[in-house]
């Protein structure tokens, strides 16, 4: 069922109350008066229960909070506790490209929210009333990443980018962020002072074999960080166009101040003119050198959708070294011919990055597996071969950088079917041993579970085409067929320019998935949003200004013919690879995330809505129209009186199908419960950090007040009325700018 309030109207109140306050400066406080107080836990909560403490919920990226306070026979009376809003812009970064607002996944711990702003602003919040605890500015300037060789600064954050370590600078809580500058800031959770701060770019140019003119991406990298043994891993991402660097990943001892590089690991060949030997056995001895190696290849015979079997693969340690030589010689094409060389002015013709959009997994013994992002560029007649390890699945020793496996999804992707966005680690009974496990999605339309230790693929599933439809040229390529890993352009001749992909490069999957560890059930959403594509042929004019392909405005029968525009929440079982139920959104694609908690899955979308799904079944609990584009997943953590909260960051940035806005940080809580005779507890809860306290004093309501305030609306009489004040706080306050 949906929120009392119709759309039309909770959008006006929104555009009126909500909006309004993220436009203007936060204040120093948000009290979140004891008259709409949550429930409260009915026993003390456990740190994984009171905790969201990573991006995706916890270090195996399930995106789930095992507690059951909020659940599906109650989460409906999910009404507001506090809302913060984010400051605007900084007047110096309003030059640099970027969006406005939180699009990581805020961190919970311990009774306090840690988030980053797009823009570099650090905030640490009383989880019971959105009290400003400390802030930090993060030092972005417009000239920030000038002369790295990496593009111009630009402001815009991924899952994998924040991180929080307890054992480190003394057992310090510690609050680490990857920022747009190319520099990982290690800040001290109690007081937002640093305790130790780095670039992980310096001194790649003279050790990576990059061409002299290559880039990389002008984006964040994702940061692992190995508690145990005191490395953290960083990497760039790639420029996804021809002059696309070379793809690489770094430890670093972070037991020193300054940080010292352990190693650096490769995942693309060096480039021509880089004053590294090109060498065309590049990628065979990858695979001689690894305990596993795999590239998916379904055929034909599973192109329909469903469960694919372990067969379906080109496992490279089995062929013949004839076979391997024959397959990955002189792949990436850097030996090129006259022709290729006249195209490209004998630059390189590109290769891959890491991959972005949900952290890096670790396993106890230091096992580090990441994923790496498409080739850049997408089409090119000098790119023959599989193009390893883009789009691919990675595993590497952190201790000293050795590759030990490595899956890849796409071969000669053409069409931007990057593996980046969400894994999860997990345990699974194969051949009744348990084994652990990695689960990966990527936006060629592909869930994957692999063998965590070999990387050997265990099983894949993609939805049925009447879920998720797929174009004639949209399926995977064989690496072992010469004719397919020399196309220059997705089975289409070049004289026929235009073609409709589907999924596109913003389709399949391509947000955060979600696992139950109780129900065993992955969670994902798959999402039809068609490209018109349009070929456009490198020459010596044209190279290293775009990736081959130009998007065009879709017209409306290539929508019709593969039933597009429309989003699926499947719940896949994840022993089996089956798909167990499934729910349809048919007004637009995916682009946010979902986490599961109480037998509730929550699904967000950049239209503003969340909709709750109980986790067994599939069944609608509630569609909550929040008024703000959600594309990121929300935090679900509790106050230190043990109140539990969903909190969601209203984002602005990349959003297709609602407005950008600066953003506010929105907390729920259990409210007006109809559970019998009221049981009221007043009780005060304390947060400090670095000499300052947030004190808030909640009246919790056991058992919950029936009448008055509908259960099922989002903002309650009181809520609305303290919003109203802070709007007043707000008149005095405009113009203020960011903490410094």
């Amino acid at each position: 069922m949906r929120g009392l309030l119709s759309k039309k109207s909770v959008m006006s109140y929104s555009i009126g109350v909500l909006f309004f306050l993220s436009s203007l400066a936060v204040p120093t406080v948000l009290a979140s008066p004891a008259s709409y107080a949550a429930l409260a836990a009915a026993t003390p909560l456990t740190a994984l229960q009171a905790n969201w403490s990573s991006a995706d919920g916890n270090a195996f990226n399930h995106n789930y909070n095992p507690q059951t306070q909020i659940n599906s026979t109650n989460a409906q009376y999910l009404a507001l506790s506090w809302l913060f809003p984010l400051p605007t812009h900084p007047t110096a970064l309003l030059s640099v490209s970027g969006g406005l607002g939180v699009d990581t996944t805020p961190l919970i711990i311990n009774g306090v929210v840690y988030m980053t702003t797009q823009y570099g602003q650090v905030f640490a919040l009383n989880a019971a009333n959105g009290n400003v605890l400390w802030t930090d500015v993060l030092p972005l300037l417009p000239n920030s990443t000038q002369g790295l060789g990496a593009g111009a600064l630009s402001l815009h954050l991924h899952q994998g980018e924040e991180a929080f370590t307890t054992t480190l600078f003394g057992g310090t809580p510690t609050y680490w962020i990857s920022a747009p500058d190319h520099k990982a800031y290690a800040i001290n959770a109690n007081n937002g002072k640093y305790e130790m701060n780095f670039s992980y770019y310096t001194g790649i140019k003279s050790v990576a074999g990059n061409n002299p003119v290559s880039l990389y991406a002008t984006l964040a990298s994702n940061i692992q960080i190995d508690e145990k043994r005191g490395i953290a891993v960083t990497s760039m991402l790639s420029s996804s166009s021809n002059i696309a660097a070379r793809c690489f990943f770094r430890g670093w001892n972070i037991l020193v101040n300054p940080p010292q590089p352990l190693w650096t690991a490769f995942c693309s060949p060096p480039q021509p003119g880089s004053g590294i030997a090109v060498d065309p056995y590049w990628g065979i001895k990858q695979v001689n050198n690894m305990t596993g190696a795999q590239i998916f290849y379904p055929g034909p015979a599973y192109n329909g959708g469903g469960p694919i079997p372990a067969s379906a693969v080109v496992d490279l340690k089995k062929l013949s070294a004839t076979q391997l030589n024959s397959t990955l010689y002189n792949d990436w094409g850097y030996i090129q011919s006259a022709a290729c060389a006249a195209t490209d002015g004998g630059n390189s013709p590109g290769a891959t990055g890491a991959g972005w959009g949900a952290p890096w997994l670790q396993l106890s013994n230091g096992l580090t597996i990441v994923n790496t992002g498409n080739r850049g560029p997408y089409n090119g007649a000098c790119n023959p071969g599989p193009d390893l390890w883009q789009a691919a699945v990675m595993a590497l020793n952190d201790t000293n950088g050795n590759w030990v496996w490595a899956f890849q999804t796409s071969a000669h992707d053409e069409w931007d079917y990057d593996c980046s966005w969400w894994q999860g680690l997990g345990n699974e009974t194969i051949g009744g041993a348990s084994t652990p496990v990695v689960w990966k999605t990527c936006k060629n339309g592909y869930l994957y579970e692999l063998n965590a230790m070999t990387g050997t693929m265990i099983w894949a599933w993609t939805p049925p085409q009447n879920i998720l439809g797929r174009c004639q040229s949209c399926f995977m390529l064989d690496p072992m067929n010469k004719t397919q890993m020399n196309e220059e352009w997705g089975n289409l001749s070049p004289g026929n320019p235009d073609t409709v992909i589907y999924p596109s490069n913003s389709a399949g999957f391509e947000s955060d998935a979600s696992y139950s560890p109780t129900l065993n059930l992955l969670y994902l959403a798959s999402h039809n949003v068609p490209a018109l594509s349009h070929y456009v042929p490198r020459n010596s004019t044209n190279y290293g200004m775009g990736n081959g392909q130009a998007g065009l405005p879709v017209a409306q029968y290539a929508r019709a013919t593969c039933n597009c525009d429309n989003a699926t929440i499947e719940a896949v079982n994840a022993a089996t690879g089956q798909m167990v139920w499934s729910h349809f959104v048919p007004t637009q694609g995916f682009r946010g995330g979902l986490a599961n908690s109480g037998n509730v899955v929550y699904a967000m979308f950049s239209s503003g809505d969340v909709i709750m799904l109980n986790a067994q079944t599939g069944n609608q609990i509630k569609d909550l129209f929040i008024g703000g584009p959600l594309n990121v997943l929300p935090a679900i953590g509790a106050t230190t009186s043990g109140q539990m909260e969903v909190i969601f960051p209203i984002t602005s940035g990349i959003v297709s199908w609602g407005t950008g806005v600066p953003g506010d940080i929105v907390a729920l809580s259990l409210q007006n419960v109809p559970s019998g005779p009221a049981n009221t507890i007043t009780t005060t809860a304390t947060v400090s950090a670095s000499g300052q306290t947030s004190t808030a004093t909640t009246t919790v309501t056991a058992a919950g007040a029936t009448g008055g305030v509908s259960s099922t609306t989002l903002y309650g009489v009181a809520a609305v009325a303290v919003i109203f004040i802070i709007a007043t706080g707000y008149l005095a306050m405009r113009g203020r700018k960011p903490a410094t």
